[in-house]
């Protein structure tokens, strides 16, 4: 973000976090001098729509000191993929075809169990019991990956979570669906969109919720609107070995939105038009996270 974002005195709109993740001010808090904002703008100034609702302050309450507010996970902790702690599944019951509901691998025990959220639908938990099979559903690497799993345990309190058995090799299929590995990853991003009618250019800020050298998935902060086949440009910046690269190029949108609220949205683009210094920019960031993936993976062959 630049300096010019922010208004002196008035309250912020969304968090603020440094360049490591530690935030400086929480929603609706303001920034109440010069000196202040120069100070802050020292230390990086960023805002991810991931974490806009996690720390907000109602006005008229004391303000919180940063410093005794959490960090954030330090980076080497936020490689995931989507076998990995935090991932997200996809679980219906047998015959489900439609409208599955999407849960949080918490944790797993190889080749004993695995801890994921539980179901929810309207806010509410799904009837599951002890002994039922599901179906699950995940993209990991170049496949995507369906398997079939039973309760062993269902806990309520404190939290719904469920406890499932670890799947048997026989309950496990894949098939391949990418040419190119992907990875998770949170750059921030900025679109931009030819005005039909008046030829003027809109720009919307984004961050990158996955990528790989064919494609990446963009998480919008306000609920947008795209046409599958609609061409936009983007512009985002990767980080290798302390030097910064600069990407521009066009994309496609090829999917529509998943798990969208009404204020943001998720869409899916291909990349169009990368030149031979920005594929091998891209190819070496997956390279590089895939390398520092952390934990166990629930299907390692």
């Amino acid at each position: 973000m630049a300096k010019g974002d922010i208004e002196i005195g008035k309250a912020l709109p969304f968090a603020i976090f440094d360049r490591s993740g530690v935030l400086l001010l929480a929603e609706g808090q303001a920034v109440n001098s010069q000196k202040q904002l120069d100070e802050l703008a020292a230390k990086g100034l960023y805002h991810n729509p991931r974490w806009a609702n996690k720390f907000v302050i109602q006005p008229g309450k004391p303000q919180i000191d940063p410093n005794a507010l959490p960090r954030m996970l330090p980076a080497k902790q936020a490689f995931e993929d989507p076998f990995e702690t935090g991932s997200q599944l996809k679980m219906s019951a047998p015959g489900q075809s439609k409208d599955p509901f999407h849960v949080r691998l918490i944790g797993s025990i190889p080749q004993a169990a695995i801890l994921i959220t539980h179901p929810m639908r309207d806010g509410k938990c799904v009837f599951a019991k002890e002994g039922q099979v599901w179906e699950f559903q995940a993209t990991y690497g170049l496949s995507i990956y369906r398997f079939s799993s039973m309760i062993e345990k269902v806990l309520l309190s404190p939290h719904p979570l469920i406890v499932m058995s670890w799947p048997h090799e026989t309950h496990l299929e894949s098939q391949a669906i990418r040419r190119a590995r992907r990875v998770n990853c949170d750059l921030p991003a900025t679109i931009r969109l030819n005005g039909s009618q008046s030829g003027s250019v809109e720009s919307i800020t984004a961050v990158i919720d996955n990528i790989s050298t064919g494609g990446l998935e963009l998480l919008f902060a306000k609920a947008v609107s795209f046409k599958i086949g609609q061409s936009i440009s983007i512009a985002f910046q990767i980080i290798l070995d302390d030097r910064k690269y600069l990407i521009e190029c066009d994309a496609e949108v090829v999917s529509k939105p998943r798990d969208s609220g009404p204020s943001s949205s998720t869409y899916g683009f291909a990349l169009k038009s990368l030149n031979d210094e920005q594929f091998a920019v891209i190819h070496a960031f997956v390279s590089d996270r895939l390398n520092h993936r952390l934990g166990p993976q629930l299907y390692s062959k």
